[in-house]
């Protein structure tokens, strides 16, 4: 240590091993070695691995960043580039035109790895290549125990930090936070941390049908359904990455929204869902990030969901490598040098990014608009300090002030006149005698197409649900019937999207289930079904509801039609 800087010999440890850890341990190696010291890094690789591999987006300014900590960028990352995104909210879309340079999308799923893993692996080789040592432990607390003073010289050298990691403890000079935005440390890190609010999300992959090229757009698909604040659909050169985030969402809500992005033709038909997981999103900056000798960097200090790309991750390691190293490890000097000299830019725009989100929802129509009008307002002008979407052009504050235009007067022009829901150009004709049975057991699905068909219907049985709104959209059926109890999405909220669609809305819908409640029925009913039946259906039942010669309810006789022998009991 040298007047309270890092200096050659001392420890750093950094707890996780994601690309916010990698990053930092390669930035750390990079910038001591620049100043002609060798610092000891040790990186706490024990988080669980993820099911869901996300392709990685590379902007120009990325990959400056990681050819500046001497990675070398294999040529084919460069195989699929995008041209832009496209914003797409209540009808409307636009196109927000790419970076120059192209935003590269990273992706080896599903034959190899996804595109972060790809990049984080590359940064933990440059990493190693500079001496970091890995360790496969997760970690539970870090102390703040200097050594007594008649403790060894060898005890008393390595720092007053201790990690603990199951069983194990460690001491260090300095430690950094880069576990992301999931579960972190709390105040286990250091009393009165706040790391950086986070939202739900749910991501998955999804295989198409058909081996097209992918398209050059990502697409933002914004308030899909009332619990999605946005949609996220990243092409990859063999499947379609999709996130969906918002304070309530569940894994049901992204397989409805991407059933709707199917009819719709922002997916391909047909896709097959591979694995759905939830994780978490920042959203905004962290308010405690610093304590003496420790920092937080990456998702887990600062982000917001808008953000597409690596660009803010690992420009906060770059600060907090140069922080460390320059400003020294007081708690003063760390908060100057890296938060309000480093991170300034940084934390402004994931204030702003965050406060864009409800902001998106209120502009409706005129949100997609709003990208470009906030485009026209200028680029980032810091290193580090990125636009939206993966772009240089809108910065999240030009992109606020846009959305709060648009919100007012998308709201004062709902005050005026009631907004005319889009009509499809063309509506297709309801094919007479074809019915589509959506339910998940062979047995029951096999019985109720038999049965139909006996009456020379033609029938369409689907053991997944994914595809029916496709499905009920091409080529409408007389009538379907729909089971309750599905895999990725119950049948009453698909009774209910059918409903709310106007290609749809008009398709018959029988709703049967095993759950012979009220509550279920009822629902059923206030969903738009036409009928709810028990499961197992009574054939001749199923076939009068079909046929709308289902005979009413018996009426319950009057008290004064009782016979004489019941009215000795009446009173």
């Amino acid at each position: 240590m040298n007047g309270g800087r890092l200096a050659s010999g001392s420890r750093v440890a950094i707890i996780g091993g994601g690309i916010a850890g990698v990053g930092m341990a390669t930035s750390l190696l990079f910038n001591a070695r620049a100043r002609g010291c060798t610092v000891d890094v040790r990186v706490y690789d024990g988080g669980d691995p993820s099911a869901i591999a996300p392709p990685a987006v590379l902007t120009p300014e990325c990959r400056s960043r990681l050819a500046a900590l001497g990675c070398r960028i294999p040529l084919e990352w460069r195989a699929h580039e995008l041209r832009g995104v496209e914003v797409i909210s209540h009808g409307q879309r636009e196109v927000v035109p790419g970076t120059p340079g192209g935003l590269w999308v990273v992706d080896g799923w599903p034959q190899g790895q996804g595109g972060v893993a790809l990049v984080r692996e590359m940064l933990a080789g440059a990493a190693t290549a500079q001496g970091a040592k890995f360790i496969q432990r997760r970690v539970e607390r870090v102390e703040n125990q200097p050594s007594a003073p008649d403790a060894p010289a060898a005890v008393r050298k390595c720092g007053p930090l201790i990690v603990r990691a199951q069983g194990s403890g460690e001491r260090f000079h300095a430690v950094a936070l880069a576990t992301g935005a999931g579960p972190s440390l709390g105040d286990a890190f250091f009393p009165g941390f706040q790391p950086a609010p986070t939202v739900a999300a749910v991501q998955a992959r999804l295989r198409p049908a058909s081996l097209q090229a992918p398209t050059p757009l990502a697409r933002l698909w914004l308030s899909p359904l009332p619990t999605v604040d946005g949609l996220w659909l990243l092409p990859g050169a063999q499947s379609v990455y999709a996130l969906a985030f918002g304070p309530a969402v569940t894994p049901a809500d992204l397989c409805q929204a991407l059933m709707m992005a199917a009819r719709d033709g922002l997916v391909e038909e047909g896709f097959e869902l591979t694995a759905v997981e939830t994780t978490r999103l920042p959203y905004g900056p962290g308010r405690t990030l610093v304590a003496p000798g420790q920092l937080a960097v990456g998702a887990v200090a600062l982000g917001h969901p808008l953000q597409l790309g690596l660009t803010e991750t690992l420009a906060s390691c770059s600060r907090a490598a140069v922080a460390l190293l320059d400003a020294g490890l007081e708690k003063p000097a760390l908060e100057r040098r890296y938060v309000r000299d480093g991170l300034a830019e940084l934390l402004e725009d994931a204030t702003a990014g965050a406060r864009c989100i409800p902001w998106l929802r209120r502009a409706g129509r005129q949100a997609p608009r709003a990208f470009l009008t906030a485009r026209l307002r200028g680029t980032s002008g810091g290193m580090g300090g990125g636009g939206v979407l993966g772009l240089s052009a809108p910065t999240p504050l030009a992109l606020l002030s846009s959305l709060r235009w648009a919100g007012i007067r998308e709201t004062l022009a709902s005050w005026v006149h009631t907004t005319l829901e889009p009509l499809p150009t063309t509506i297709p004709a309801m094919e007479p005698d074809l019915y589509y049975i959506v339910d998940d057991d062979p047995e029951q699905r096999e019985a109720m197409t038999q049965l139909l068909e006996s009456t020379g219907a033609r029938v369409v049985a689907f053991a997944d649900e994914l595809a029916l709104f496709c499905a009920v959209a091409r080529r409408p059926p007389t009538a379907i019937l729909l089971d309750v109890v599905l895999h990725w999405v119950d049948g009453l909220r698909l009774c209910e999207g059918l409903k709310q669609h106007p290609l749809t809305r008009d398709t018959r819908v029988v709703v049967m289930s095993g759950l012979n409640r009220p509550h279920v029925r009822q629902r059923a009913l206030d969903a738009g079904a036409e009928a709810f039946l028990p499961k197992p259906v009574e054939p001749e039942r199923l076939l009068r509801q079909l046929l709308g010669l289902v005979p009413a309810a018996p009426a319950v006789p009057a008290p004064s039609a009782l016979t004489e022998e019941s009215g000795r009991y009446a009173s």
